[in-house]
């Protein structure tokens, strides 16, 4: 496995110098999640720890219980969150609802697993990701297993343990994409940044509903693929219409912004300021050793750039929506 730590921040620096992406912020530089992140976090220590006493971390050398009084899933979820790993790939996922979905709960999922210590816990979670298409964020397997389903399965175990972890985790997830929203949303009226997180709501209950209802593990078992696929358009018709009838559609539409909407010159401008910039970097002594990895380590470079990109995309939109409301109009698709 490639340990693309090694150039990464030589890459941001000489990214954020050259001037070919208009607006940069570092947490957006992540690669997919793929198999090789899950084992990399696989064998990355915990700093969480369960036994007959329930979940502990260790500080200053004293050993950590939760509290158990009069305190809720959530606040324990909380206290926790620091001790939860860094979020290592996109969780926007260019802004599919959907997808993003899929990418939670499999770094929720990857968090329990490592907590557990538990081989039938490790052993459904490389199940589902050994058949899993990591670009589609969906399920190659006959049964449709994802990392949504996966994840709702645990939860029916009704685990405190589990269900503090989960709390955990979301709060780590909340934290992380803070920095990301804060810097998209700067300049936005109060109003505005608030109607967004109303309609934000609207189409995550959405969501929940047809996930623990029409879509849910159990009812998409018994469905066609027709059926199924008749299911999701009427999921996503709810969510456009949510759209369209509020008054901060345009702005949500602005941050769900995807790559799609990046120019080809200015995608292949990045290509090959990539290509150009690896090249150089693994002639030098510190990074030659990832020499034969040069092809793997541009393709997951230009993913990230291109992502880059996009965020770019949605800041430089804000802006232009702010400075003149009444006459903004979104891209066209490129």
């Amino acid at each position: 496995m490639v340990d693309f730590n090694k150039i990464n921040s030589e890459i941001i620096s000489n990214l954020k110098s050259s001037g070919i992406i208009e607006r940069i912020i570092d947490i957006d530089f992540n690669e997919g999640p793929n198999n090789s992140l899950i084992k990399k976090m696989f064998n990355t220590p915990s700093e969480i720890f369960l036994d007959e006493d329930g979940l502990h971390f260790y500080e200053d050398g004293d050993k950590i219980y939760f509290p158990e009084i009069k305190v809720t899933i959530s606040e324990k979820g909380e206290w926790l969150s620091d001790k939860i790993p860094n979020v290592e790939f996109d969780i926007d996922q260019s802004g599919n609802v959907r997808k993003a979905e899929e990418a939670e709960a499999l770094f929720c999922a990857i968090v329990i697993s490592n907590v557990l210590q538990d081989d039938t816990f490790k052993s459904e979670l490389e199940q589902v990701s050994n058949q899993y298409d990591f670009r589609q964020m969906c399920s190659r397997s006959v049964t449709n297993q994802n990392f949504v389903n996966l994840l709702s399965e645990w939860q029916s175990l009704q685990s405190t343990v589990i269900n503090i972890l989960i709390s955990a985790c979301r709060y780590k997830l909340s934290d992380y994409k803070k920095d990301a929203e804060k810097y998209l949303k700067d300049g936005l009226l109060a109003s505005e940044v608030a109607g967004l997180r109303d309609l934000e709501a609207k189409v995550r209950k959405v969501n929940f509903e047809y996930s623990e209802g029409d879509l849910s593990p159990s009812s998409v078992k018994n469905l066609t693929k027709i059926e199924r696929l008749a299911k999701i358009d009427e999921r996503d018709a709810k969510i456009r219409e949510l759209i369209k009838n509020s008054k901060q559609g345009i702005l949500f539409r602005i941050l769900k912004l995807s790559s799609e909407y990046i120019s080809p010159i200015k995608k292949k401008h990045i290509q090959i300021w990539v290509d150009k910039e690896v090249t150089n970097l693994l002639s030098k002594e510190d990074f030659i050793s990832l020499k034969d990895s040069r092809t793997q380590i541009i393709s997951q470079l230009t993913r990230r750039a291109l992502r880059i990109e996009k965020q770019s995309l949605r800041k430089l939109n804000v802006e232009k929506y702010i400075a003149n409301r009444e006459l903004y109009k979104l891209p066209p698709k490129m």
